[in-house]
């Protein structure tokens, strides 16, 4: 019993790696069609100032839309970036698996991983809508 109890003593002792803090999402989108919808190009903005031992953001994006006949298109992008700890916009293309984009509502989730030097790792997920749009000229 007392084995059992200094045991037990001993685990709780022990230091655990601490959870990084995530990066805090700012914004997404609207997406702007590139070459007549055979991708898109989505700005992310995010801030990864919550934790000042975060070095990496790794921003994913993962887009769905209704296109015509009940099809859907669907694809992704992602990017690598050095955290700044001030807010950062990057633009994340996404390329369609085998259906080109239109105009219109689309369903976007947004995947921000953000690690430290020693690979603590956390992430936030966003699902919302954007809009897809031909670039203004």
């Amino acid at each position: 019993m007392c084995l059992a109890a200094a045991l037990a003593a001993a685990l709780v002792t022990i230091p655990t790696p601490a959870q990084a803090a995530p990066a805090a999402l700012v914004s997404l989108g609207p997406g702007v069609l590139v070459a007549d919808g055979a991708a898109v190009d989505v700005p992310v903005t995010f801030v990864c100032d919550t934790d000042p031992a975060l070095i990496i953001a790794i921003p994913v994006v993962q887009i769905t839309q209704r296109v015509s006949d009940g099809r859907i298109a669907g694809g992704g992008g992602n990017d690598q970036l050095s955290c700044t700890k001030q807010t950062q916009t990057v633009t994340i293309r996404v390329i369609p698996n085998m259906m080109a984009f239109n105009e219109g509502a689309a369903a976007a989730s947004v995947y921000l991983q953000s690690c430290s030097a020693q690979f603590q790792c956390s992430a936030i997920i966003i699902h919302t809508e954007i809009t897809l749009a031909h670039p203004e000229t």
